[in-house]
């Protein structure tokens, strides 16, 4: 989690894992809180028909699943209704037909964790959210109707079934923050049988708040008229683990040192948590991998700067010795080094897919607001206006509404976006896709006819006097007769004259 990985960044400042000290032994987790199951289904009876011990999903009334509808604290809903209904609940399970989505969203606030092992009890605050969180979803399923499954049941026809989890972090505006989408085809049955998956979604970033959880059955073979062919929901918990501690927002100072120590130059608060995080969880990765998951966990000594390795509780010393000769070999080959740029191209490229995700969401909010406006507004058009005149108006009409579309995005983006960085990104984008998508340019105002010409004085009578008041004046005329102008022309006639004499009496004197 995020309050044990900021040392990193002052160890990646020597481009490596300088220093490793290795500690046997399992970390403690007094600084996570850990949640029991918050999906609305908490408490529900297990299921007789699964294996496992998870809250069941199907409560006290049974029957028919129709679209729209809730049950147990589950909305469902789907695609296509067969016999009416998405599917059924019955038996201690939820059946889907051709498709259904048995969803659940809730507030990551106010929700009660223990830390371990101390065993104290700590409550979720926006403030400890803000430190990052994990979602840790369970389920157990039944997928054995269809013809080839090895524990056929009910009406097993048709080609392989699919269940599908999805997990979401939402800020409080319901912006996704993080999510993940794990989609199965697994062969399962009942009881023994019955198949138990584990999926979890770890977000580093601030301000999470909400949480979105969902599971989706598809009948493979698409059937619209037999229903109940589809997977079966048998269990289904999600738990939260968060910090105990209140999350300290980085400072401006502090954004820009870890910046310059990753080599990066605009990576936000929450993506720096994204990229610091995804490498101590590379490092833990590479290192277990190469001692055969002798490796527990990694963390770092905010006064030594030393990374330590936690091995397992059962480690023995050969393997102990193992972890040691693999960090010194990670550190001559710079592996850290190589994981950190890894790491930092996919936290940019998935903060670009997010970034676009969000400039097409707010478009698309406005363009919908857009449209409602238009809908409701009273549009007057007049039948002698003629159809290239009409043509020039919608021009016009149309600059009018995308600048009026423009104000509104940019108004939203300020509302919503902080980050300068990511603001003046989002706004550039949406100003280039209006510029391409609607070409605005001045060549729009080519042909519009800004003023109306218009004959103001009609029928006058002829009142021009053709006479001549100045025949014999002219500019030549002024000249000859002007004093200046005058001694202008003797003094050019003096001086050509003293020229002329001045060549005589040199020839003269050449004889």
């Amino acid at each position: 989690m995020r309050w044990l990985v900021i040392i990193l960044l002052g160890v990646l400042l020597y481009w490596g894992l300088s220093l490793f000290a290795t500690s046997v032994g399992l970390a403690e987790d007094n600084d996570t809180a850990f949640t029991t199951n918050i999906l609305p289904n908490a408490g529900t009876t297990t299921s007789g028909l699964t294996n496992s011990t998870l809250d069941g999903v199907q409560s006290g009334s049974t029957g028919a699943l129709t679209n729209n509808s809730t049950h147990n604290g589950f909305t469902i809903t789907c695609d296509t209704q067969v016999s009416n209904a998405c599917g059924s609940a019955f038996n201690g399970e939820l059946e889907a037909s051709h498709d259904m989505t048995v969803k659940a969203t809730g507030s990551l606030v106010g929700i009660e964790g223990d830390s371990t092992p101390d065993g104290v009890t700590h409550t979720s605050t926006q403030i400890k959210l803000n430190g990052g969180i994990n979602l840790s979803s369970s389920i157990s399923v039944q997928n054995c109707e269809w013809n080839q499954s090895a524990y056929e049941c009910g009406n097993s026809v048709g080609v392989v079934d699919s269940y599908t989890i999805i997990m979401k972090v939402l800020d409080a505006d319901e912006n996704v923050l993080a999510s993940s989408t794990q989609i199965r085809t697994i062969d399962s049955g009942y009881n023994l049988n019955a198949g138990s998956f584990d999926d979890s979604l770890h977000y580093n970033g601030v301000h999470a708040n909400k949480y979105e959880w969902s599971w989706t059955g598809v009948d493979g073979s698409q059937s619209t008229s037999s229903a109940l062919r589809g997977p079966n929901l048998l269990g289904a918990e999600m738990a939260l683990d968060f910090p105990v501690e209140d999350y300290e927002p980085l400072s401006t100072a502090e954004i820009k040192s870890i910046n310059e120590s990753l080599g990066t130059t605009n990576l936000t608060e929450s993506e720096i948590w994204n990229v610091v995080s995804g490498l101590e969880e590379s490092i833990s990765e590479k290192l277990n991998i190469e001692t055969g998951g002798s490796v527990v966990s990694v963390e770092l000594n905010e006064e030594t700067m030393e990374v330590t390795v936690y091995t397992a509780k059962a480690a023995t010393v050969k393997e102990v010795a193992k972890v040691q000769e693999v960090v010194q070999t990670m550190t001559k080959t710079k592996a850290v080094e190589t994981l950190k740029k890894e790491v930092i191209a996919e936290v940019i490229k998935e903060a670009k897919k997010e970034t676009k995700k969000e400039t097409i969401k707010v478009a698309e909010k406005n363009e919908e607001e857009t449209k409602e406006e238009e809908s409701t507004s009273t549009t007057t058009t007049t039948a002698s206006v003629s159809k290239q005149n009409n043509t020039k108006q919608k021009k016009i009409q149309s600059k009018k509404t995308i600048n009026s579309k423009l104000e509104k995005v940019m108004t939203k983006i300020d509302e919503r976006v902080k980050n300068s960085a990511k603001n003046l990104q989002l706004k550039n984008i949406i100003k280039m896709d209006v510029m391409i998508g609607e070409q605005l340019s001045l060549a729009m105002y080519e042909n519009v006819e800004f003023y109306k010409p218009k004959t103001l004085y009609l029928d006058q009578i002829d009142m021009r006097d053709n006479r001549l008041i100045y025949a014999d004046v002219s500019l030549g005329n002024y000249i000859k007769s002007d004093i200046i102008g005058i001694k202008k022309r003797q003094l050019e006639i003096l001086d050509n004259t003293k020229q002329r004499l001045l060549i005589e009496l040199e020839e003269l004197k050449r004889g």
